[in-house]
């Protein structure tokens, strides 16, 4: 499939690309690694004017770390530089552990921090060619009034399929928004309304400038799982980031946080998860019922690969796995 026409501008700073956008916001996409956008394109599910590329921008490519603020990734960090970076590797590995599942390692070359974060959401009925989705009434994401996963539905249930964002998530990650009004920062939590047809809070003028990660103690335990069909290139059918802080020799629980992905329109923080295991040692039983917790949370649908019930299982069997792991039990490895 072809590429329809559009126009590509390469802005020098923020503020002239946020003046762009502000002037063509209903014409105008942002490109990163476009390894999203593009093929997106070709389906026609996109056909903007303008490509508006933050290549040319400078500092948003950068890796910083201070020992006090923490981790700053710049939205055009590409993710490959965060399998490879040095600080990440030693105080974030679960970072590189979710980047290193992405894609495959040509798609990691290509793709950023940026676009990972604000990857549109998926659903079988609407990333189709645009000859297939003629065949069927036009669903909500595209500008219906129905959903064609559940019959007629009225709310958009296209799953968000990242798979940096739980992990980021978890470790309490902030993100900067800039444009011609000024800067905000959101916790990246926040940045997801949960709505598959508008699942992001950034407006069209908008742009995510970098990602801040709070400091990590070094008694952290974190990990991330990963259900897909194909062990490398395929979008996650289930996910789940889990992080940990355990102390002393008897491996106290003091915080934890799970959150599930790629069940839903957005990552899930399975609530009281940390109050289950706060000041406790993480055991069989504890284990079996925060498991429990996380199954309940997932509430998948058939607009995806493999069935709801499979990747219900999974989310459970995967938080399982890694509250063993946390521990050092050999057969959860």
């Amino acid at each position: 499939m072809l590429l329809p026409d559009f126009q590509y501008v390469e802005p020098k700073s923020l503020q002239e690309a946020c003046l762009f956008l502000w002037e063509h916001r209903q014409e105008s996409k942002i490109i990163g690694g476009g390894t999203d956008l593009l093929p997106s394109m070709k389906q026609r599910i996109f056909q903007p004017k303008y490509l508006v590329s933050l290549c040319g921008i400078p500092n948003l490519d950068c890796i910083e770390f201070d020992e006090v603020l923490g981790l700053r990734i710049g939205a055009m960090v590409k993710l490959h530089s965060l399998e490879t970076d040095p600080v990440i590797l030693e105080r974030y590995p679960m970072i590189r552990e979710a980047t290193s599942k992405v894609g495959s390692f040509q798609i990691r070359q290509m793709g950023t921090v940026g676009g990972n974060l604000s990857l549109d959401t998926r659903c079988y009925y609407y990333n189709q060619s645009d000859f297939w989705r003629k065949c069927r009434p036009t669903c909500i994401k595209i500008g219906g009034e129905e959903c064609n996963a559940i019959n007629g539905g009225t709310k958009c249930f296209a799953v968000f399929s990242a798979d940096l964002a739980p992990v980021l998530i978890s470790l309490g990650a902030k993100i900067k928004l800039f444009s011609a009004y000024g800067q905000r920062n959101l916790f990246l939590r926040d940045f997801y309304t949960g709505n598959g047809a508008k699942p992001f809070t950034m407006e069209p003028e908008e742009v995510l400038v970098s990602v801040e990660v709070p400091p990590t103690p070094k008694d952290v335990f974190g990990t991330y799982l990963k259900y897909r069909i194909r062990k490398s290139i395929d979008f996650p059918l289930a996910s789940v980031a889990i992080m940990l802080i355990l102390k002393g020799r008897e491996k106290v629980c003091h915080e934890a946080k799970v959150v599930i992905g790629a069940v839903g329109t957005r990552p899930e923080e399975v609530k009281n998860i940390e109050k289950l295991l706060k000041g406790k040692r993480v055991e069989d039983s504890l284990i079996e019922e925060a498991s429990e917790m996380a199954f309940r949370t997932a509430k998948p649908i058939a607009n995806v690969g493999s069935s709801p019930t499979y990747r219900k299982r999974m989310i459970k069997i995967f938080v399982e796995k890694a509250l063993r792991q946390s521990f050092g039990d050999p057969e959860a490895s």
